[in-house]
């Protein structure tokens, strides 16, 4: 999630504006306090049209930058 809110040069409240979800809940999954959920996955996936291909590259890149 970060990193598609970065990507797109978005603060936080602007992220949450776009998918529609609060502030409070973006810090928390960003912060780890809280898991990413489908339904706020299907909507980072609409507000920003992406395909599953897309999808799987940037989980791709989060997995190597990880290690």
């Amino acid at each position: 999630m970060r990193f598609i809110r970065k990507t797109h040069d978005l603060s936080i409240r602007e992220f949450a504006k776009k998918i529609d979800v609060s502030f409070s809940l973006v810090s928390r999954i960003e912060g780890g306090e809280r898991r990413l959920t489908k339904r706020v996955e299907q909507r980072i996936i609409s507000a920003f049209e992406l395909t599953e291909e897309k999808v799987l590259t940037v989980r791709m890149l989060i997995s190597e930058v990880k290690k």
